[in-house]
């Protein structure tokens, strides 16, 4: 019997064309409407939906799959997303249940469509260009002044890679200041984010007092991560001091802003504007008050609103350029998979790729004792914690941009990711042998992982099981292997904690 796959959210009908050289063996339904599981009719009706199914296809976050909705689908066998990331996917419970969670890196060269998004949003609502077409087709002409963006400052909520190329843009093309804050933002990691965009220390200032913060923007633009300790991190107080012709820019995702305190804010106009690409919920309800508020009018700040498509660009979704490379994990093979990239470290590494999710691994080509160098780690950029990065320090991570990112997990591992000196070693314990597996254990360097799983690295009673990043695991567990200073860190002072609530 052919697998039942359901492809769900595919809001641009773009997913038939690349399943259809598979129809003859899978069978694939799409179910295009979103039902949101948060309501409990929804929540039915969509596990009535998906109960048949064995192979789930998600788009992005749009349909959360929590551990209630997950336990009534006893067919599910794999689970896919776009991305690497879908902070929606109870993960911890499919690692648990032995569900598969794979997800796809197809992200072209150059810069990200998210942060061309975020400066379309800055301009338009800075120029009020919706507006104003509005306006003209309406019969009418010139409305308000727009706003000089050169000399007034852009506030950025968060620094990571996102964050980051929204304040080049800021500082090269328009002559803007740029402040910074998140919840342990320092002006090094300031510094270090400027010198990675190409600009010099001090392109970026950090600011430390997060009300100071919003009091002295012109423009604020969200770039935090969505976490439970993140949702709601601007509310009425940080609204309550923004200028009163500052603008509130949101790519990122709609929780991260209190949606009962802004929609107050606006509607008394207390600050110029507002320009929304995410939303909770989402799609947007017909009766949203995002949809039916005359904005801009009697008193009311002006809205500018778009339906989530700061992530979507015609590369993204099935439209290749091919003056850009990209690296694609799918389930399938076909004859027209795009070339491997050539290799970064071609006489220490070989790396098998396979079609299969998860199933890619970097091999030694080299012979050699134990701890000693195996390479420096270079080439890399800064990220946002995902499931490809590594964390470096305690709220930073980067992109490896090498064959290093084939280096799986293990339990019994061949090599140490030290991220503080950048460099790769063998473990001390064992030389590492022409052939062997390139592992290092994920624990050594990250706090709590992006996406927990299921170890399979057959290492025996030495495997740890679920996979969770240091946090979950006990101190004397991690303490058998080589620890980052900053997992170190972050131990004692757990331990600490634990001793003072004795």
């Amino acid at each position: 019997m052919a697998p039942k796959v359901a492809v769900l959210d595919d809001y641009q009908n773009i997913s038939p064309r690349h399943f259809e050289h598979l129809t003859s063996r899978v069978e694939f339904s799409y179910f295009p409407d979103t039902l949101n599981p948060r309501l409990a009719d929804q929540q039915q009706q969509l596990i009535e939906r998906l109960r048949p199914f064995e192979i789930i296809v998600s788009q992005r976050e749009r349909t959360p799959f929590s551990k209630d909705t997950l336990s009534a689908l006893p067919n599910l066998k794999l689970l896919l997303t776009t991305g690497t990331r879908n902070l929606a996917i109870d993960s911890q419970y499919c690692a648990e249940r032995g569900i598969p969670v794979g997800g796809t890196q197809t992200r072209p060269a150059g810069l990200n469509s998210t942060v061309q998004h975020t400066w379309a949003l800055i301009l338009n609502a800075a120029r009020h260009v919706a507006r104003d077409d509005a306006a003209i087709k309406r019969g009418e002409w010139q409305g308000s002044l727009g706003m000089t963006l050169a000399g007034k400052t852009l506030g950025l909520l968060g620094l990571g890679k996102l964050g980051a190329q929204v304040g080049r843009i800021a500082v090269q093309g328009f002559g803007l200041e740029v402040i910074a804050w998140s919840t342990n933002l320092t002006q090094e990691k300031a510094d270090e984010q400027a010198r990675a965009m190409g600009l010099p220390a001090g392109s970026f200032r950090a600011v430390s007092d997060k009300l100071a913060f919003f009091r002295e923007a012109d423009v604020v633009s969200v770039h935090s991560v969505l976490s439970e300790r993140s949702r709601g991190i601007v509310g009425r107080e940080e609204l309550a001091a923004m200028k009163q012709t500052a603008l509130l820019v949101n790519t990122s995702r709609g929780p991260l802003v209190d949606e009962a305190a802004l929609l107050e804010t606006l509607n008394s106009g207390a600050i110029a504007g507002a320009a929304l690409d995410v939303f909770e919920p989402e799609p947007l309800p017909a009766d949203s008050p995002w949809r039916t508020t005359a904005w801009g009018k009697d008193g009311r700040s002006e809205v500018l609103l778009t339906p989530h498509t700061g992530y979507a660009d015609e590369q993204i979704h099935g439209k290749p350029n091919p003056t850009m490379s990209t690296t694609t994990t799918t389930t399938t093979t076909t004859s027209d998979q795009p070339p491997a990239p050539p290799p970064t470290h071609p006489t220490l590494i070989h790396v098998h790729r396979s079609p299969i999710p998860f199933a890619s691994g970097a091999y030694s080509l080299v012979s050699l004792p134990a701890g000693s160098l195996f390479c420096k780690i270079t080439g890399t950029t800064p990220a946002q914690k995902a499931y490809t990065s590594v964390q470096t320090g305690r709220d930073a991570h980067i992109e490896l941009n090498s064959d290093l990112v084939y280096c799986n997990h293990s339990c019994a591992p061949t090599v140490d990711f030290d991220m503080h000196r950048m460099e790769v070693r063998v473990v001390a314990d064992r030389d590492l042998q022409a052939g062997d597996p390139l592992t290092f254990f994920y624990p050594q360097s990250e706090w709590e992982m992006d996406q927990p799983f299921q170890c399979t690295c057959g290492a025996g009673a030495r495997c740890r099981g679920v996979i969770d990043g240091a946090k979950k695991m006990e101190a004397g567990v991690l303490r058998e292997y080589w620890l980052n200073p900053h997992i170190e860190e972050m131990i004692s002072e757990r331990e600490r904690e634990e001793a003072g609530s004795v």
